[in-house]
């Protein structure tokens, strides 16, 4: 039964402390803990987790709950290391509101129990409860810290999965093996003559490592003769089987690495066929190979950051496998923000009313741009994929076109052309000019113009015109001082890295990382909550300062009196 966590107690024990002893308890990140994010967990939201009996025993507190795990993120602690806290530290107790309880709520199973329900839940229903508490505690703390939300910048970075990488050959043996565990559990009469041998004690260094390079082909081919005849040992031994999750990994291993032959047999694949998104791994079979800044085998994240010149919070984010591309992030970032506007921002409104979303170049492309615009974002590329034009020519971008005519009204060198039409289905212009116009134009050399024998022709596409009038916009300095911005959220992925570990996480599967990488965003917008707090804190103190000073003067002549 879901219970909420609502009553304070009117007199905490805490004013029975000694006053300096009370004084170094608030000093720390307690404080800011107790005041500014324990109270304000929405645990509602969480009562989808708990039995709608009201017979049933009350759950634990779910604001408590959820502030521990925030609190491993932030002093990144094991368990046993946190509820040890939780027992004995007062500040930890300070902190979750539990000074006054004379029991603490919480165990480890208490954790782990908590964790499971929430990566079921969203294994069943696709909600992430911790990624919406985040985004909202984000939204509250950016209030907070005075961030504007229409300043952002937006990265990605890789996540290695905890499962070891594997060969080829390792692959196909962990298959193996892990079939031949379950029909030993649930039908070992069923296992072929010629796999017994992964039941024996040494089996796999004998088939693995002490295998000759000269000798890789042949013993690949066997190990895959071994997976062909478990397969058909599974699939013979009935339902019982069938419906195991080992099964089902060697299901899709064979579907990924072999194709079938004319007499039936399973022929691997070549290497350079098999999909990056194939199985990498059987005790992980969500993570996903990618080469970028060295090969990863495992997940990417991507982090949205609203700024200002002093702070900064991570607004939203989002992990997916490592195939997932930064264009489709980007798609799916703008429908979040959109949506978080509550209707469509008109495309005719100023760019001051617009979201300013500062990307990487792979982020960018001419569609994603019109459709962020339509929903009041301005894409801003730092720079662009792709080959460069030629410096020596001109870009589209100085023919004066009438955009929502399609008409390309004048040339770079002011002439008028003779014929100019669009081509709906091509989207592109193309623009004829007389000879004698061209032969006494000073641009002549430059202009990407196509001589031919009656007219010069000019023929170039919408996207390529307005990549040029881009480009010509990213030499202005306006737009190099957004670009610079950028690279405030670029060392987000290096703090993740070393401060919050994200490649050591010890679990596997795209769900649970999804669960603990929300903590750790929450961990780091709360460190950017007392970075925050504490700057403005000194500069108010400055400010009355300032002011106080100056009625000193007003009133007295001097100031020397009362300040050195």
């Amino acid at each position: 039964m879901f219970c909420a966590n609502e009553q304070m107690p009117l007199i905490s024990s805490l004013d029975q402390l000694p006053k300096y002893q009370r004084e170094l308890l608030e000093k720390g990140w307690t404080k800011d803990f107790h005041d500014k994010i324990l109270p304000y967990i929405n645990e509602r939201n969480f009562a989808v987790l708990y039995s709608k009996n009201q017979a049933s025993r009350p759950n634990s507190p779910v604001n408590v709950l959820v502030g521990l795990l925030i609190i491993k993120e932030i002093l990144q602690l094991t368990d046993e290391e946190l509820i040890s806290s939780l027992l004995f530290d007062t500040r930890f107790q300070y902190a979750l509101h539990t000074m006054d309880r004379p029991v603490q709520p919480v165990s480890i199973n208490t954790l782990t129990n908590f964790r499971n329900r929430l990566t079921n839940y969203l294994e069943t229903t696709g909600i992430d409860l911790i990624k919406l508490e985040t985004e909202a505690m984000a939204e509250r703390i950016a209030k907070q810290l005075n961030i504007d939300p229409k300043l952002m910048r937006m990265d990605s970075l890789m996540i290695s999965s905890s499962c070891k990488k594997l060969s080829r050959i390792e692959l196909v043996y962990s298959v193996n093996h892990c079939m031949i565990k379950t029909l030993a559990k649930l039908a070992p009469e069923a296992i072929p003559e010629s796999c017994k041998g992964y039941l024996e004690k040494g089996h796999k260094n004998e088939t693995i490592y002490r295998t000759r390079d000269t000798e890789a082909e042949s013993k690949l081919i066997t190990l895959f003769k071994q997976t062909e005849a478990l397969y058909r040992a599974a699939i013979a031994a009935g339902e019982k089987v069938t419906y195991s999750k080992a099964f089902g990994i060697l299901s899709r291993f064979i579907k990924e690495q072999t194709e079938p032959a004319e007499d039936d047999r399973l022929i691997p694949k070549p290497g350079k066929d098999i999909s990056p998104e194939s199985l990498q791994n059987p005790s992980d079979p969500d993570a996903t190979y990618r080469r970028k800044y060295g090969a990863n085998v495992g997940y990417v994240a991507n982090i949205v950051n609203a700024y200002d010149g002093q702070n900064q919070i991570v607004t939203h984010y989002d992990l997916e496998p490592n195939t997932y591309s930064d264009q489709k992030f980007a798609k799916d970032t703008i429908r979040a923000l959109s949506q978080n506007n509550g209707e469509d921002t008109n495309a005719e409104n100023s760019a001051n009313e617009k979201r300013i979303l500062n990307v990487d170049g792979t982020y960018y492309s001419d569609e994603l741009a019109e459709i962020a615009q339509t929903h009041g974002i301005n894409l801003i590329p730092g720079q662009l994929t792709g080959v460069k034009p030629d410096s020596e020519k001109l870009g589209y971008d100085q023919f004066k076109v009438d955009e929502d005519a399609h008409q390309v009204k004048e040339c770079p060198g002011g002439h008028s052309p003779d014929e100019a039409y669009y081509d709906v289905k091509g989207k592109s212009y193309t623009v004829k000019i007389a000879k004698e116009k061209c032969a006494t134009c000073p641009l002549q050399d430059k202009c990407p113009m196509k001589q031919q024998k009656k007219q010069n022709v000019i023929r170039f596409s919408e996207k390529r015109y307005r990549t040029d009038q881009l480009r010509a916009r990213m030499d202005t300095e306006e737009y190099r001082k957004l670009t610079n911005a950028r690279a405030g959220v670029e060392g987000i992925p290096s703090v993740l890295r070393r401060r919050y570990r994200v490649d050591e996480m010890p679990i596997r599967g795209l769900v649970r990382v999804k669960v603990w990488f929300g903590f750790k965003i929450i961990a780091l917008n709360f460190k950017s909550l007392v970075k925050g707090s504490r700057i403005m804190t000194k500069e108010l103190v400055t400010y009355f300062y300032l002011v106080i000073k100056g009625l000193l003067k007003e009133m007295l002549g001097t100031t020397e009196l009362y300040f050195t």
